[in-house]
């Protein structure tokens, strides 16, 4: 039985320990059995670990610094700034008030006393940008001529008209047979040279007495220094034979220099009545009006290549073996007449022809028609004539625009018979309408890819009403394919062949891509 001290409750009744007990770890082998290691107190522990952390600190910092890129040094300051500033301030100040002054008076020098070319007559001896033509002379490589036979700037008349102009004539007469060149230096410009609209004339003489072929220049100019500055020169001989005349850059709007030429041929040209003589002429005027009025027919001119750019170029009645008219920009307008070729070509403007076309049967070539204009309408009605009515003739037409309408009448002469004729057209953004009579015999093949192709033969069809042999002996169609988009067939007199050949047989073929066709025959 246990019994509790009453005086203290809960407490034991063995002796208190007079202090702590500790047990040693048990020794280890080879130590002193009495341990060395003696721990410090907390304030001691945490001072020695807050030295610690700020070595380990220092030391990172150092290592830091000692891998860093020193920093630049400021080498310009806001001083010399400000100083580069104003420096630039003045220099633009004075280029605008001291330099711009300075050039405009140079300019306004040397357009006033602006010196003529160095050689005059070199300018038109030598083959070079401004005075050669851009098309390939059927007459020669190149456009020598020689310096004898230059007259340059020699001016027959110097006047002074009303209203302050000053005109200029010279004459110079050359003759009947050979070559007739008149070409300037002005190049293929989109707007019409400053100074005015030069003008050339190729028409026939109106003074009877005369017999060889009179070159006409005019100049007109606002200033007695515009006349100076232009420049012409009459060749006679060689491939340049003609006239060239040279009109400086640089005009303002209000500059007038216009050149007026007449090229005229003779009524009644030299050697006995009944004698034919022959010539070529050739012309390079970008910026000249050209008209060219019927000649006498005892002047056969074998090529005529006539090239302009920014001015109409009309054609009244004109004849010759081979016809090209090359132009960039304005119209061409005309009734022509070729027994060879005939090329009507253009990018801007429009073509308007009345062509008479002439074939000798007995040569077996055929007579070609090119004509081709890019931008605008080509309207272009055509007349085949055989040189031999008893033999059939041959001929070639092909006809191309892009946007714009293309209308062609092509039909035989009434005393020709129908010959071989290969006929294409080709259109993208205009109606096409191609007319046939019905001496046509071939193929015809319409196509077009987004709109339709139509064939109308009707007005044939009333007005040849037969049977039997008589039937078989006059027109007849025989369609092949017929569709919104396409048409092919034969047309013609007779029966239709079994296989078809290109070297006597006809062919007529029109193509656009967006805009309707059409192909009539007539009667």
């Amino acid at each position: 039985m246990i019994i509790y001290d009453e005086t203290e409750p809960g407490s034991s009744k063995l002796a208190a320990a007079p202090a702590a007990t500790l047990r040693l770890p048990d020794p280890v082998a080879g130590r002193s059995s009495v341990s060395s290691i003696q721990l410090p107190d907390y304030e001691t522990s945490q001072a020695q670990v807050n030295e610690q952390q700020h070595h380990s600190n220092s030391s990172t910092t150092t290592l830091a610094s000692s891998f860093r890129k020193p920093s630049l040094p400021h080498r310009f300051d806001s001083r010399f700034w400000r100083i580069t500033f104003f420096a630039l301030a003045i220099y633009v100040f004075l280029s605008v008030v001291v330099g711009i002054p300075i050039i405009v008076t140079r300019i306004k020098f040397r357009q006033a006393h602006q010196p003529p070319p160095p050689d005059i007559q070199s300018l038109f001896l030598d083959e070079n940008d401004d005075a050669a033509p851009p098309y390939n002379s059927p007459f020669g490589t190149g456009m020598v001529m020689a310096a004898s036979s230059l007259q340059c700037d020699t001016w027959d008349s110097k006047d002074t008209l009303p209203g302050g102009r000053f005109i200029a004539t010279a004459r110079h007469t050359l003759s009947p047979d050979g070559m007739f060149a008149v070409r300037s230096n002005v190049t293929d410009e989109v707007v019409p040279h400053p100074g005015g609209m030069h003008n050339l004339t190729v028409a026939v003489n109106d003074d009877a007495s005369e017999r060889d072929v009179l070159l006409v220049v005019s100049l007109t100019t606002s200033s007695v220094q515009l006349r100076d500055q232009a420049h012409y020169c009459f060749s006679s001989a060689g491939d340049g034979r003609g006239l060239a005349v040279y009109m400086p850059r640089g005009l303002s709007p209000t500059d007038v220099q216009v050149f007026d030429i007449r090229l005229l041929f003779p009524k009644n040209p030299s050697g006995p009545a009944g004698t034919s003589h022959s010539a070529n002429l050739v012309t390079y005027l970008p910026m000249f009006h050209q008209y060219f009025a019927p000649l006498n027919d005892r002047i056969n001119i074998d090529t005529i290549n006539i090239a302009g750019a920014g001015l109409d170029v009309v054609c009244d009645d004109m004849r010759a073996n081979k016809i090209a008219v090359k132009m960039s920009y304005a119209n061409i307008n005309g009734m022509f007449n070729a027994s060879q070729s005939l090329k009507l070509d253009n990018i801007q403007g429009s073509i308007t022809a009345n062509a008479t076309l002439y074939n000798d049967p007995s040569t077996q070539l055929p007579t070609y028609l090119y004509m081709d204009t890019g931008n605008s309408d080509l309207m272009a009605t055509v007349t085949m004539v055989s040189s031999k009515p008893s033999l059939a003739p041959k001929f070639n037409l092909a006809l191309q625009t892009f946007n714009g309408s293309l209308m062609l009448d092509a039909g035989y002469d009434a005393a020709t018979q129908g010959g071989q004729l290969m006929l294409s057209a080709q259109n993208n953004q205009g109606m096409s309408t191609v007319y046939v009579d019905k001496k046509f015999t071939g193929l015809f093949d319409l196509h077009t890819k987004l709109s339709s192709a139509t064939l109308d033969y009707s007005r044939v069809l009333n007005a040849s009403s037969g049977s039997g042999s008589n039937k078989q002996q006059g027109w007849h169609f025989v369609g092949d394919s017929n569709s919104t988009y396409w048409a092919q067939g034969w047309v013609g007199t007779g029966t239709r062949p079994k296989y078809w050949d290109p070297s006597k047989d006809g062919k007529v073929s029109v193509v656009s891509s967006l805009s309707p066709i059409k192909l009539e025959i007539v009667p």
